[in-house]
């Protein structure tokens, strides 16, 4: 059966080896003895992991063991079986957030089905300026040296004043309104939330349900909390969620939020950017290129966002969705 597979020597030292110890398995591992990646270091390695220093990088970790970074990252996959993920920027939430986000995601679910979730308008306002966003770990350049990286778009650079536009958009079944941009130095308050940016989305909301019943969504920002806005949504809406049915410290929940500002933020051209109005420009030019079908993507993932945070006991669901 092993006639041209295994060498004869081979079979003769499995047989003795087997007539010495009654097996054929080797008591000693062939090959080089382990001078790197030994028991001592993996198991330094596995307490840094899990001691409560801030920085854990390879590099810091092959020095202060005087191994390498190749070494220290085959512990960390092979031995270890880990993968590095990048830290996550989340909202801060203290215990009564927890509470709260809970007992208001349990009511959202006990009142709002698969078919409503189409008759509401997700809205946000959000502040973009000239610098746009910058992402040390993604916006690379290739080059074959530092000099040849600056030269190639390789320095981002900052204003100390930027100029900056507020926008307020609304998210529905139906696509996305039109934005709304604030005037230079205006300040969202309660009186200027009600007296422009409501009626924006009233108009908004009516021409994307076509005049058909539907609901507001706005998150807990002091100037959609406030009484008069609050007055104001019961006089003149359908419907809308109040101050005490959402959530506050949840962008997690809100679809502009976790996925459509970064994507209009992605589709802005901020190097044709030199005025006010040609960020105006780009914004609504970014806003027109998103699908319809997408956006209904992103809405219809609210109500397993909702449920993932019931389950969760109002904690942040970052290991659901990232």
């Amino acid at each position: 059966m092993l006639a041209n597979k295994v060498h004869r020597t081979t079979v003769h030292r499995w047989i003795q080896r087997f007539n010495q110890s009654g097996s054929v398995d080797a008591h000693v591992s062939p090959g080089r003895r382990r001078t790197g990646r030994t028991k001592r270091l993996i198991n330094l390695v596995k307490k840094r992991i899990n001691s409560q220093r801030a920085r854990k990088t390879s590099r810091t970790m092959a020095a202060d063991f005087n191994s390498n970074q190749r070494t220290i990252r085959r512990v960390l996959k092979e031995d270890l079986k880990m993968k590095c993920y990048r830290k996550v920027t989340v909202q801060k939430l203290e215990n009564h957030h927890r509470i709260l986000r809970k007992k208001c995601c349990t009511w959202i679910r006990k009142n709002f089905r698969r078919e409503d979730i189409e008759k509401i308008m997700f809205t946000d306002e959000k502040l973009f300026n000239r610098c746009g966003n910058f992402n040390i770990k993604n916006d690379v350049v290739w080059a074959v040296s530092r000099f040849e990286a600056n030269n190639s778009k390789g320095m981002h650079t900052e204003e100390k004043y930027p100029l900056t536009v507020m926008v307020a958009i609304g998210a529905t079944w139906n696509g996305l309104s039109a934005p709304y941009f604030f005037e230079k130095n205006e300040r969202l308050n309660g009186q200027m939330y009600c007296e422009r940016v409501l009626p924006f989305y009233q108009v908004e909301g009516n021409r994307l349900f076509g005049h058909r019943k539907w609901c507001l969504q706005q998150d807990g920002a002091s100037s959609h909390t406030d009484a008069r806005s609050q007055e104001w949504c019961r006089n003149h809406l359908f419907s809308f969620i109040p101050k005490t049915r959402w959530p506050s410290n949840s962008p997690d929940l809100s679809p502009l939020d976790f996925s459509i500002w970064d994507f209009i933020d992605k589709n802005i051209n901020y190097q044709d950017v030199n005025t006010r109005e040609d960020l105006k420009k780009q914004i609504k030019e970014a806003s027109r290129k998103i699908d319809v079908n997408y956006v209904r993507h992103v809405i219809g993932s609210f109500l397993r966002r909702v449920r993932a945070v019931e389950e969760n006991n109002g904690d942040h669901i970052v290991h659901d969705y990232s």
